[in-house]
């Protein structure tokens, strides 16, 4: 069985209809220490899925262009030229790499 990334409480924080009262008042009854050390937990997986949805994103416009680019050079080259369809889903798969790997080396950030 593999270890979860996340805190199941923190997991808890992001569901839809997520119960943010309890949260509130769960965090409200551990003393300081504990409720700092919880709400650090917190924010380093706000920023690890805000940085995971920008890679996203950064992927989806860098595969429309790469493949834009990909069409151009295809009509225009002559004789097979199809592995210029490749790259652009290397583009993406190199990109998705880097941001995970960001991602996940400030989500780490809290448990130190």
């Amino acid at each position: 069985m593999t270890k979860p990334d996340e805190d199941p409480r923190v997991t808890e924080a992001f569901r839809p209809g997520g119960k943010m009262e309890e949260l509130e008042a769960a965090i409200g009854k551990l003393d300081p220490d504990e409720a700092q050390f919880f709400l650090k937990k917190l924010e380093a997986a706000f920023r690890k899925r805000k940085i995971m949805l920008s890679g996203y994103l950064v992927a989806m416009v860098a595969w429309l262009v790469g493949m834009v680019c990909a069409l151009a050079y295809f009509g225009m080259a002559t004789g097979f030229v199809g592995w210029v369809f490749l790259v652009p889903f290397a583009i993406v798969g190199l990109i998705l790499y880097i941001f995970g790997a960001w991602a996940n080396r400030v989500g780490r950030i809290a448990e130190k």
